[in-house]
């Protein structure tokens, strides 16, 4: 996927050389989640992101200034009943001053293009019940399914 510009907003996928920039964003969210991811693990995440094959990928937003100010991380993964892939939104984070500036927009929009360039014929993502901000956030930019998550153990964080 080439850059996307939205007024203001210019999002891309992660690049080498962007790597301090998106760490210092995902600490950021790790802070925000109340959660640590592993070092290894973070090194992994980010060389899986780079890789063509791997199906992960980042997209940050920058400021006209180039500041890096948001991220979102997608995965592709098979789906049985189209046939084709589907998109997993795995996280969509902005900085606390850059929010309700419309950077979350900009990358939920690239992440949609994203998939439709990939032939994902479907994106879908998770939302924490108790954050009524971010819940009003993601029913204005798609729809709430029925379905509830349900997971083998709790995150070791």
């Amino acid at each position: 996927m080439a850059g996307v510009t939205e007024p203001g907003i210019r999002v891309a996928p992660a690049r080498p050389q962007d790597k301090d920039a998106w760490l210092r964003l995902w600490l950021e969210w790790q802070r925000h989640m109340k959660g640590a991811v592993p070092a290894d693990v973070t090194e992994r995440t980010w060389a899986r992101a780079l890789a063509t094959d791997s199906g992960l990928q980042i997209l940050l937003a920058f400021t006209p200034q180039g500041e890096a100010i948001g991220f979102a991380t997608v995965s592709l993964t098979p789906f049985a009943w189209t046939a084709s892939d589907i998109a997993f939104l795995q996280d969509l984070f902005v900085l606390d001053r850059a929010r309700g500036k419309g950077v979350g927009e900009a990358l939920l929009r690239a992440v949609y293009r994203q998939a439709d360039e990939k032939g994902a014929t479907q994106v879908f993502w998770m939302v924490d019940e108790t954050d009524g901000k971010l819940k009003r956030f993601y029913e204005r930019n798609g729809i709430r399914t029925p379905y509830l998550r349900y997971m083998r153990t709790p995150w070791p964080w």
